[in-house]
């Protein structure tokens, strides 16, 4: 039985049998992973509150050659984001944010920017960035790290590069100008254009400047769609955002 360890956010979980629980993890090392915490469904366990959403720890297992999953042994809690992602104006948002990461991206998919990304988006929350621009950043750099984010200064029709407002094609493939666009709805502004932009290196701690230049509703609606099409998924947690109202 191999031992390792690994710093992860907690994902969430689910009973799994009587007495244990099957946990997701955001590592940052192996990208997410399942794991099984044994006897973490009895009201007195050596986990205590470590499996709370988004807690970030350290986690010890052990597993066997034939087996997908890890077995966590003990662990560590590091940072408690409990405080921030239970209040009431967050909690719907943060559930939409691990629907993303359960259902959009690839098991054991290595990609270190998605945990610096959500280490980011909780620090920047509990410092007081608005949640729904959060979101927002949030769902662009998911779709821009899997490489499924369009040229926002580009028609992907003709090439025009002077978009003063834009459309999502409906297969959410690219943009269409004004002279390409037929019937498609979904229009994204100047502004917002440029927002998409400013977030390759803007920082999220930088976020409020924009929130009366942008449609934060429309856009977390479009960029949430643009997830399900190309992940070939349902975010059910959508329908509990007013954005989706």
């Amino acid at each position: 039985m191999p031992i390792g360890s690994t710093r992860a956010f907690v994902l969430g979980g689910n009973a799994f049998g009587e007495q244990d629980r099957l946990i997701h993890l955001l590592t940052v090392d192996q990208g997410i992973i399942k794991a099984i915490a044994p006897g973490s469904m009895k009201i007195r366990n050596r986990f205590g509150s470590l499996f709370e959403l988004f807690t970030e720890g350290e986690f010890h297992y052990y597993w066997q050659e034939n087996r997908e999953m890890i077995t966590i042994s003990k662990g560590e809690i590091i940072n408690s984001h409990f405080k921030t992602v239970s209040d009431a104006g967050n909690i719907f948002y943060f559930y939409l944010m691990v629907d993303v990461f359960l259902k959009f991206i690839p098991q054991n998919h290595l990609e270190k920017r998605l945990y610096r990304l959500l280490n980011v988006i909780l620090e920047q929350r509990a410092a007081g960035i608005e949640m729904d621009l959060l979101l927002l950043y949030f769902l662009i750099w998911v779709l821009r790290i899997e490489g499924m984010l369009f040229n926002p200064g580009l028609c992907s029709n003709c090439g025009e590069t002077q978009l003063d407002v834009a459309y999502f094609r409906t297969d959410y493939r690219g943009l269409l100008c004004r002279r390409c666009r037929t019937t498609e709805p979904v229009e994204i502004s100047a502004a917002e254009l440029n927002f998409v932009k400013w977030t390759e290196r803007g920082k999220p701690s930088d976020l409020s400047p924009w929130k009366d230049k942008l449609d934060r509703a429309r856009m977390i609606r479009a960029f949430t769609r643009k997830i399900q099409h190309h992940g070939e998924c349902t975010l059910n947690s959508a329908q509990y955002l007013s954005e989706f109202a």
